[in-house]
């Protein structure tokens, strides 16, 4: 685990304090675990050093699953396929602008924190897998890759670039190849690469060409000529032996930017439409912000790039803009897929750690505990919440009511008296039911939906008390009255 985990010791007896923090009788304790239980490993992930973010592993004490727990719960690296000859093909033919690093290994098993560790930290350029080689399968690995004896590594770069490793022993050998071939044949020049490419004033980098533009036909034909040109001055039948050794000595760069994720490179190196490509030299003066530029405008053909490159590396100033300020890379960002997948896969993490630790805590402190903490959480949002407004009754009306006419007797009129009625009445004074009803029927039905008003008709010839009150009110038949 060296290099992934830092590791440490606190004595239960001489701290008992810090071991109640560090490591709990559970995650909601303020009690130190149980001396009994010890020893007890407890983590914490690199990017939280805060009490709350402790991971305590729970399983037996065996080193190669101590260094899972590290390396999936604290240190989050990413896991490495395990590989056979049937799924190795369509591995290699995955992302092509990705290296593709392959271990194999004559032992079956986990991948080693520092395959695990590379996956993780070069995942934009590298993709990492490991195969089991299997003695029965020898002579396939050999007639298909050249591979003899494991332990031995397989990098596939562009252009269909091979390059086979054998007898990998040790771990510094493996991390030395991991380092030379992160990157592609021709990389491309962002935030995250520009150390490894030494494209950038202040290194040992003097000139630095690169390919810019978006992709396309025109900017991979560009692209793929620059390329052709680096691989020419890194064969044994190279041209110019000055920039092979240029190249070898890593005094010469060669890169492609994106003219699209890079707009202010491309801003700062020239000016014009993004979709036409260029190649452009960078010269470097020692630690100085400030470079000589120059732009290609020949044709694409290798043997004048290659004249061109090496008149700017021997001080050819023809052509060149001098104190151009070397521009600022933009930031590398994920996607909002890959964003979305990675909280995903932290969430869903926290979760099951969560989950578990109430299992356990079931069983080790009772049942009580985790219901009454579940009970808090499912009540606590209740609390909150606002009442529910109540939805006013919609009237509905049938078409029988249109014609309908409440008939108020003497005990409605005493409830009028009483003042028991809490809306207005609209009553019609009649003498019979011949009597004609339809303007009072037409002033009904245009405020049925009225709540605090009420209507009804009086037959004064049957109800007595009414009759009395018309009379004394002077009202008569086909009179309209509101109470």
């Amino acid at each position: 685990m060296d290099g992934v985990a830092r590791l440490g010791r606190v004595n239960i007896a001489l701290y008992p304090e810090l071991v109640a923090k560090v490591a709990p009788l559970h995650p909601f304790s303020s009690s130190h675990v149980n001396p009994r239980d010890l020893p007890v490993v407890v983590g914490f992930p690199r990017n939280c050093g805060a009490f709350w973010c402790r991971r305590k592993y729970r399983g037996m004490m065996k080193e190669s699953a101590l260094s899972a727990f590290a390396m999936d719960h604290l240190a989050g690296y990413e896991d490495v396929p395990a590989l056979t000859r049937e799924s190795l093909a369509a591995f290699l033919e995955g992302d092509p602008k990705k290296v593709k690093f392959v271990y194999f290994n004559s032992r079956a098993g986990p991948a080693s924190p520092l395959l695990r560790r590379a996956a993780t930290e070069y995942r934009n350029d590298v993709s990492v897998a490991q195969v089991h080689y299997k003695q029965s399968e020898a002579a396939y690995w050999i007639r298909k890759h050249g591979m003899h004896t494991p332990p031995a590594v397989l990098v596939l770069k562009e252009a269909g670039e091979k390059i086979i490793e054998q007898d990998v022993t040790g771990k510094d050998k493996l991390k030395a190849l991991l380092i030379e071939h992160k990157l592609q044949i021709l990389p491309e020049l962002r935030s995250s690469s520009l150390k490894s490419t030494g494209c950038q004033p202040g290194g040992l980098v003097r000139v630095c060409v690169a390919a810019i533009g978006v992709d396309g036909f025109h900017f991979t034909t560009a692209r793929d000529t620059l390329r052709a040109v680096k691989m020419t001055l890194q064969s044994p039948s190279s041209p110019s032996a000055t920039l092979s050794a240029a190249l070898e000595h890593k005094e010469l760069s060669m890169v492609w930017i994106d003219a699209r994720r890079q707009r202010g490179v491309r801003e700062a190196l020239f000016a014009g439409d993004e979709h036409i490509p260029r190649i452009v030299a960078m010269r470097f003066h020692g630690g100085e912000e400030k470079m000589d530029l120059s732009t290609y405008d020949g044709s694409m053909i290798r043997a004048d790039i290659a004249a061109w490159i090496s008149n700017i590396f021997e001080g050819d100033d023809e052509g060149m803009v001098s104190g151009v300020e070397f521009p600022k890379l933009a930031v590398d960002s994920l996607g909002f897929y890959e964003r979305a997948l990675r909280f995903q896969g932290s969430t869903l993490s926290w979760a099951q750690y969560f989950g578990a630790e109430l299992v356990y805590m079931s069983i080790e402190a009772g049942p009580a505990v985790p219901v009454g903490m579940i009970l808090t959480v499912v009540m606590i949002p209740m609390l909150f919440q606002r009442p529910k407004r109540r939805k006013k009754p919609t009237r509905k009306r049938s078409e029988m009511d249109q014609d309908a006419v409440i008939e108020l007797n003497d005990d409605a009129l005493e409830c009028l008296k009483e003042q028991h009625m809490k809306s207005l009445v609209v009553m019609m004074f009649i003498e019979s039911s011949e009597d004609d009803q339809e303007t009072f029927k037409k002033l009904r039905n245009a405020f049925w939906r009225e709540p605090i008003l009420s209507f009804g008709v009086v037959n004064i010839r049957k109800a007595s008390g009414w009759s009395d009150f018309a009379e004394s009110s002077g009202a008569a038949a086909g009179s309209v009255l509101v109470w």
